[in-house]
């Protein structure tokens, strides 16, 4: 029997197997609804019953009520009629459905439906007599006690124990019916059990009977197909049926040889091809090898020859670019700085002049009097200002014109501090370790121009009113390359990363508009430059900032001086 067939038997038995089941699971809903619908219909007209039984006292109260009131006690009547005829029409349905899911116990739907008619007819009748016993009492009086007691067992006696006899009789079929449900559920999970359990047999024996010689077939042509990757074309399947796997086997049979035929014919091919490859192959290997190995050691050379070059002409570009900025801004600030310095000079002298003539006067001063005090000393505070700003730009322009020697590093130091102490009495606590260091080669005012202006800088960077937790750190050391770095570190607010490569740029602040020049870094960078030194910062928002200036140590400098003029 071929796979397919097989296949095609499995599916046919797996769907008969199917429908049964569905078939015995449909007949078991089926009744299992139709004793739903029993059960909930006997609930049904259990409560109507009860609704009905418990409406009398209602009923003998409201007529008690509109006697009492003076009111119509026919209207009383015809409102719970109406009430027990609603009631009579939904038991009327309800014993409809009861009788369509009975299906052969519509007999006894009859005669359910035929008691209950009497039972209502005979409460209506009863109603009708209890109103026109309550008519005859007195008006404007309620029922006595013992006329309402009379009427209730007038109930009692004609309609309540018919009613009670048609509750009993419901109660127990709804009893009987709960039995039925019950029994009925329990064959329909026995059965679904029984037949799901038979079906689960069936499939795995047909399974079974599919798989275990599908699966041993199946090795086989694995093994096989795996024997032929490696290269094992001597491999042969044995007979394996006329089904689809035994006409598999035949033609990778088939394939084998075809194989091994076509290898044979190649191996002697390549054997032929490789001899002859061999003998050019080492020739032009060994050329190869020698013309690979020459223009190696040439790449090498050339790439680190332009390697070196592109370093040259990058840091070459830079220090021009930077130069002719500085250049463009040292003509401007000497132009600048000529064309102000002598108006400047006869506005700072009649400053003077107009506020010592005022402070002189022997007069008692007046308010108009002090205040023009106060605007002259402004106006010079201002010029002054102007005066500074102008130094600062010639300074700029020109600086190479400074007068170079040895310098005590410790001296320019202390004398810095002592005059920036006031900007930082109340902003942070200055360490200062400068002692021990070689001389630098220099201008002493220039650079304490320098570390004078750094420590401003620092005092700006750090709020005031907490001086115990903030430090400013000015430290010195030999470097043993002949020179010495001085270091002036805060821990100030720091600088963004975003500024800092236009930190020394001329002109560049990030103070408020009237705080600040831009030009105290710049100058500071022109001094340190035109003394051979450098200066670089270091800066992270938040931590602090470092400023390292390198100098070159006066001994050294007087070295190369005394040699150079020696040759």
């Amino acid at each position: 029997m071929s796979v397919s067939t097989r296949i095609v038997l499995f599916a046919a038995a797996a769907m008969g197997v199917i429908c049964v089941l569905s078939s015995a699971l449909s007949f078991s809903a089926r009744r299992g609804m139709q004793i739903r619908e029993q059960v909930v219909a006997s609930q049904e007209q259990l409560e109507i019953l009860s609704r009905l039984d418990d409406g009398v006292w209602p009923f003998l109260n409201a007529l008690s009520r509109a006697q009492q009131e003076g009111q119509d006690t026919t209207l009383v009547l015809q409102e719970h009629q109406a009430q027990v005829r609603a009631e009579q029409a939904r038991l009327e349905e309800s014993l409809q459905r009861e009788a369509l899911a009975n299906g052969k116990e519509e007999a006894r739907g009859r005669d359910v439906r035929a008691e209950s008619a009497r039972a209502l007819e005979s409460l209506v009748r009863w109603m009708d007599l209890t109103e026109a016993r309550a008519r005859h009492e007195p008006e404007r009086a309620s029922l006595a006690p013992e006329v309402e007691w009379g009427l209730y067992q007038s109930y009692e006696e004609t309609v309540g124990q018919f009613i009670d006899s048609l509750r009993r009789a419901e109660h127990e079929e709804l009893l009987e019916r709960r039995k039925r449900w019950n029994v009925v559920a329990g064959r329909a999970e026995l059965g679904a059990t029984w037949i799901a359990g038979t079906c689960l047999v069936i499939m795995g024996v047909m399974t079974l009977s599919i798989l275990v010689p599908l699966r041993r077939s199946l090795r086989k042509l694995r093994v096989t197909a795996e024997r032929i990757g490696r290269g094992d074309f001597e491999v042969a399947l044995p007979a394996m049926g006329r089904d689809e796997l035994g006409l598999l086997a035949r033609a990778m049979d088939r394939m084998a040889g075809k194989l091994r035929e076509t290898l044979q014919e190649k191996q002697r091919l390549i054997k032929a091809e490789a001899e002859v490859s061999e003998r050019e192959a080492r020739r032009y290997s060994a050329m190869l090898e020698e013309t690979v190995r020459a223009r190696t050691t040439e790449l090498q050379g050339t790439n680190a020859r332009l390697e070196e070059s592109l370093r040259q002409l990058q840091s070459a570009q830079e220090q021009l670019l930077f130069a002719d900025r500085l250049a463009t801004v040292g003509r401007l600030a000497a132009g600048v700085g000529h064309e102000i310095n002598n108006p400047l000079s006869y506005i700072l002298s009649n400053l003077r002049f107009i506020r010592k003539e005022l402070e002189q006067d022997a007069e008692a001063p007046t308010p108009e009097r002090q205040e023009v005090l106060e605007a002259a000393a402004a106006a010079h505070e201002g010029a002054e200002r102007v005066r500074l700003i102008v130094q600062e730009l010639r300074m700029m322009s020109r600086p190479d014109d400074v007068a170079l020697g040895r310098v005590e590093l410790g001296s320019v130091v202390r004398g810095a501090v002592k005059i920036a102490s006031r900007e930082l009495r109340d902003r942070a606590q200055v360490v200062e370790n400068c002692e021990g260091v070689p001389a630098i080669w220099g201008n002493g005012p220039r650079l304490s121009q320098v570390v004078l202006n750094l420590l401003i800088n620092s005092a700006y960077a750090i709020s005031p009113g907490k001086p115990q937790d903030n430090e400013v750190r000015v430290t010195a050391r030999s470097s043993g390359s002949g020179t010495v770095v001085l270091e002036v570190r805060d821990t100030g607010c720091g600088i963004p990363k975003d500024n800092l490569e236009r930190i020394f740029e001329p002109f560049f602040t990030t103070k408020p508009i009237g705080e600040g020049t831009g030009l105290g870094l710049s100058v500071c960078h022109n001094i340190i430059t035109a003394m051979g030194g450098t200066i670089q910062v270091e800066s992270e928002v938040g931590r602090g900032t470092a400023f390292r200036i390198t100098l070159p140590e006066a001994a050294a400098y007087e070295v190369a001086a005394v040699r150079e003029h020696a040759s």
